[in-house]
C-alpha cells in the first residue's frame, strides 16, 4: 500500500504549491501549471500498457523498477533550478508512477484467498480515497512552512521504504511474454498518442478556451483518431495485444469499468466544486475549504470495514445500489444549497456522500476480478485504473467547463428577468445607497456603488446557479446508475448470521 499511496498523494499535493513554485522559477503562473500536466500525461500513458510491461519483464521487477524511478524523479524534483528541468523530471515521476495502482491491484487480486479478497481490495480503496484528500492539505502545509521542494523529499523515505519491503516480501511472478514474442508497436504508439493528448486536452482545455485553441484542436483530433484506431488494432489485428480489450466481453469486468468511470467522475467532480464552492462563493480561506471534505473522507475510512463485513452477509449487488442511493440523495441536497449555506450542513452532505461510496466501492472492484483467470489480472487491472482514471478526469473538467461556461447564461436570465421598475430593485439600491452615503459617500458615488453591488451580486447569483447544475448533472449519474447494479453476475451463497 506505501507505493500506490505515494503515487496517488502525488497527483494532487503539487496542486497548492504552484503559485510557490512558480514564484521562486520565475516563471508565470500557467507556465508553472505543466508541473500537473506533464505528470498527468506520463501517467496516463504508462498506466495501460503496465499489464503488458509487467508480462514482459515480469510483475514484481517491473513494480520495484517503477518504485525506484518515481522516488529518484522526485529527488531531482525536489533540486530542480528550473522550470524545464521540474517538468522534465515530473514526466519521468509520471512514468514511475503510472504502473504502481494497477499493478497493486493485481498483486492484491493474486495472492489473496477469495475470502479474504474484500479485506485486501477495502484496504487499497482506503489508500486511493484518503490519497488525494490529504494532499492540497499537506502541500498546502509543507509550502508555508518547509518550501515547496519538500512536497518532493516526502516520497524520498516513502519509496525507501516501499523498494525494501516488496523486495523482501513480493513473491516472484513468472513472465507471460518471452522475448521471442513481438512487440505491438502500433498499440504502443496509438496508447501514447492517444492518451497522451487526450490527458492534455483535458487538463489544459478550458484554460485554453477549448476548440478556440488550435493546440487543443489538433490535440483532440490526434485522441480522437489515435484512440479509434487503437480499438481497432487491438481487436482485429494484433496478435499479442498490448492493451487486452478483449476483457471487457466479460460482463462482470465490462459493467465494473462503466460504474467505476462514472462513479470517480461524479466523486472527483464533487472533491473539485466543494472546495471551489466554499472558498470563491462562501469566502473560506484555501485551508478551510479543504478541511470542508476531510471529515468526509475519515468518515469513509470508518465505513470501508464495514463494508469489509457486510459483504460477507449481503448480496453485492444490495450494496451497490443502496450506496448508489446513498449519494444520490447527497448530491440531490448539494443541489438545493444557497449562498446561505452555513459550514456544518456542507460537512454533513459530504459525509453522507462518502458513506454511499464506501458502499459500493469495494464491491464493484471485487466483482470486477471475480470472474477473470488469475493470469489476466495484471491486464485487466490496467483496463480498470485506465477506467478510473479517464473518469476522474473527465468529471472534473466538465464541471470547471460547466461552471465558467454557464455563468454567462444564468446572467442573462437574471438581467432579462430584472426589471429596472422593480420595487425589489429600487429598495435594494436605496438601502444600499443610504449606508454608503453614512460612511461618507456622496450622493452620486453611493448610486454607482450601489449599483456596482447589484451587478457583482447578479454574477455570485448566476454561478450559483451553476454549481447548483453541477450537482443536478451528478445527481443524474448516480440514479442512472443503481439499475445496472443488478446486472452483475454473483454466484449465489449462504449467507453468513452473526452469531
Amino acid at each position: 500500500m506505501i507505493a500506490p499511496f505515494m503515487e496517488v498523494l502525488d497527483t494532487s499535493i503539487a496542486n497548492v504549491a504552484l503559485p510557490y513554485i512558480a514564484g521562486n522559477l520565475s516563471s508565470s503562473l500557467d507556465e508553472a501549471v505543466w508541473v500537473l500536466t506533464s505528470y498527468l500525461v506520463a501517467n496516463a500513458v504508462v498506466l495501460p500498457v503496465s499489464g503488458w510491461i509487467s508480462g514482459r519483464m515480469g510483475r514484481k521487477r517491473f513494480y520495484l523498477l517503477s518504485i525506484i524511478l518515481f522516488t529518484i524523479s522526485s529527488f531531482f524534483c525536489g533540486i530542480a533550478p528550473s522550470l524545464p528541468i521540474l517538468i522534465a523530471f515530473r514526466v519521468m515521476q509520471g512514468i514511475g508512477g503510472g504502473g504502481l495502482q494497477p499493478t497493486t491491484q493485481a498483486i492484491l487480486a493474486d495472492l489473496f484467498p477469495k475470502e479474504k479478497i474484500a479485506s485486501a481490495f477495502t484496504l487499497y480503496s482506503i489508500v486511493i480515497v484518503l490519497a488525494p484528500t490529504l494532499g492540497p492539505v499537506l502541500g498546502g502545509w509543507l509550502s508555508d512552512n518547509w518550501g515547496w521542494r519538500w512536497i518532493f523529499f516526502l516520497n524520498i523515505p516513502c519509496g525507501i521504504l516501499a523498494y525494501f519491503l516488496n523486495r523482501a516480501l513480493q513473491p516472484e511472478t513468472p513472465q507471460t511474454h518471452t522475448k521471442e514474442t513481438p512487440i505491438d508497436y502500433p498499440g504502443l504508439i496509438s496508447i501514447a498518442l492517444g492518451l497522451g493528448c487526450l490527458e492534455y486536452v483535458l487538463d489544459r482545455g478550458e484554460r485554453a478556451d477549448w476548440f478556440a485553441s488550435p493546440a487543443i484542436t489538433t490535440a483532440a483530433i490526434v485522441s480522437c483518431v489515435a484512440l479509434l484506431y487503437l480499438v481497432y488494432h487491438e481487436l482485429r489485428r494484433a496478435k499479442f495485444p498490448v492493451l487486452q480489450l478483449r476483457l471487457l466481453t466479460n460482463r462482470n469486468f465490462a459493467l465494473a469499468n462503466g460504474m467505476i468511470f462514472f462513479t470517480y467522475f461524479a466523486r472527483y467532480a464533487s472533491t473539485a466544486l466543494l472546495p471551489e464552492f466554499t472558498h470563491t462563493m462562501l469566502g473560506y480561506t484555501a485551508t478551510e475549504s479543504g478541511l470542508v471534505l476531510s471529515p468526509g473522507s475519515f468518515v469513509l475510512l470508518l465505513f470501508l470495514p464495514l463494508t469489509t463485513w457486510l459483504m460477507k452477509r449481503v448480496d453485492h449487488r444490495a450494496l451497490i445500489a443502496s450506496g448508489l442511493i446513498v449519494t444520490t440523495f447527497a448530491f440531490y441536497r448539494l443541489s438545493s444549497l444557497s449562498l446561505d449555506v452555513d459550514y456544518s450542513t456542507i460537512v454533513k452532505l459530504r459525509i453522507l456522500e462518502s458513506s454511499g461510496v464506501a458502499l459500493f466501492l469495494t464491491p464493484i472492484s471485487v466483482l470486477a476480478f471475480s470472474q477473470l483467470k488469475s493470469g489476466k489480472n495484471d491486464a485487466a487491472a490496467s483496463l480498470y485504473g485506465l477506467f478510473r482514471n479517464l473518469g476522474s478526469a473527465i468529471g472534473i473538467s466538465v464541471v470547471n467547463t460547466m461552471l465558467v461556461r454557464g455563468v454567462q447564461v444564468h446572467r442573462t436570465y437574471l438581467v432579462q428577468n430584472l426589471s429596472s421598475s422593480s420595487a425589489a430593485l429600487s429598495d435594494a439600491v436605496q438601502e444600499k445607497s443610504s449606508s454608503l452615503r453614512i460612511t461618507g459617500n456622496s450622493a452620486s458615488d453611493a448610486a454607482t456603488h450601489a449599483l456596482a453591488w447589484i451587478h457583482e451580486e447578479i454574477n455570485r447569483q448566476a454561478s450559483m446557479l451553476c454549481y447548483i447544475d453541477c450537482f443536478h448533472l451528478l445527481m443524474g449519474i448516480s440514479l442512472a446508475l443503481i439499475p445496472a447494479a443488478l446486472f452483475f453476475a454473483v454466484k449465489k451463497q449462504a449467507v453468513q448470521t452473526a452469531k
